[in-house]
């Protein structure tokens, strides 16, 4: 029996809600209708892909590896029927968008805007997190494009990735912080930090680097969050210091509320680009979107060029 488009859609819920009950309740198909189409597939493919247990069901190995290939499918299926649409001049769709934190504060606003204008009825989601947080849902299709912190010489070939703009970070603390007049890193090192992660794993953004670069010991962190409102509210109401992108200062990081310290230590940070799948051209929605956050990375870009001629 071939394999049909709604097999994909079974095994696809199956394993998203973990159980064939969830599934069944979430397409609306009787239950014993979901396990007949899971094991044709199975038959079919001369594979296990879920293992029952008693909480419910779980992939197999070779059920992941079928489910990264379906979700392929799917949104293959859904950009085609989106691209034909919007080719006949309709103005509705999709676009996935992943981006730092620094990019959703920096580019996001006035990228949308832009877009909204030119697109009313479309629906745009923004996901945020660093690059290794995306690039598995970028490489199978649900996200269009990332933006944010990404070290251009990362040997991926399936990947085409533009520059955007220098990313460059500075300490704060909440205003009148005891520290505040430090200029070396090396006054820092009894301080204690906040840091924002949005993964377990080391990031492009791990702010420990400029201090073991220096040969100081890594910053004292006493607390972690996952967001960024988080992470100004814990500085803004403590000792704490942390360290964020410069093309945040002035927003939402209000030199009202925030002691900017004068480092004479540069804090470099990989660039900013906008990253995507070379193998997969962007619907005409999501290609207008990018060109959007181009426009605004230029802007972004100059401005940090003006301020640095400034100081």
């Amino acid at each position: 029996m071939p394999i049909k488009l709604t097999h994909l859609r079974d095994v696809v819920a199956a394993a998203e809600l973990g159980s064939l009950r969830a599934a069944s309740r979430h397409l609306g198909i009787a239950q014993p209708a979901i396990s007949r189409s899971i094991r044709e597939i199975e038959n079919e493919l001369g594979a296990t892909l879920f293992q029952r247990h008693q909480q419910g069901i779980r992939l197999t190995a070779v059920g992941e590896a079928f489910l990264r290939r379906a979700l392929m499918v799917q949104s293959e299926l859904r950009r085609a029927r989106e691209e034909v649409e919007q080719m006949k001049g309709e103005l509705g769709g999709h676009v996935t968008v992943g981006m730092s934190t620094v990019s959703t504060f920096t580019m996001m606003p006035s990228a949308i805007r832009a877009f909204r204008q030119k697109y009313p009825r479309a629906i745009v989601k923004v996901t945020e997190g660093f690059f290794q947080d995306m690039e598995g849902a970028m490489i199978n299709g649900q996200v269009d494009f990332y933006v944010g912190p990404f070290n251009p010489t990362r040997r991926n070939t399936g990947l085409i990735t533009e520059g955007l703009f220098e990313h460059n970070r500075a300490v704060i603390g909440r205003k009148g912080h005891p520290l505040s007049g430090a200029e070396r890193l090396e006054d820092l090192v009894e301080a204690e930090w906040v840091k924002q992660t949005m993964s377990e794993r080391e990031t492009e953004a791990d702010f420990e680097l400029p201090f073991t670069r220096r040969g100081l010991p890594e910053p004292r962190i006493v607390m972690y969050t996952t967001s960024a409102t988080a992470t100004l509210l814990a500085v803004a109401n403590s000792d704490l210091l942390t360290i964020v992108p410069a093309s945040m200062l002035g927003r939402p990081i209000a030199a009202e509320d925030y002691e900017v310290f004068h480092m004479e230590d540069s804090l470099n940070a990989p660039p900013i680009c906008l990253v995507r799948r070379a193998d997969l051209p962007l619907t005409p929605l999501a290609e207008y979107l990018s060109d959007m956050v181009r426009r605004v990375g230029v802007q972004v870009a100059h401005a940090g060029k003006a301020t640095s001629v400034r100081r």
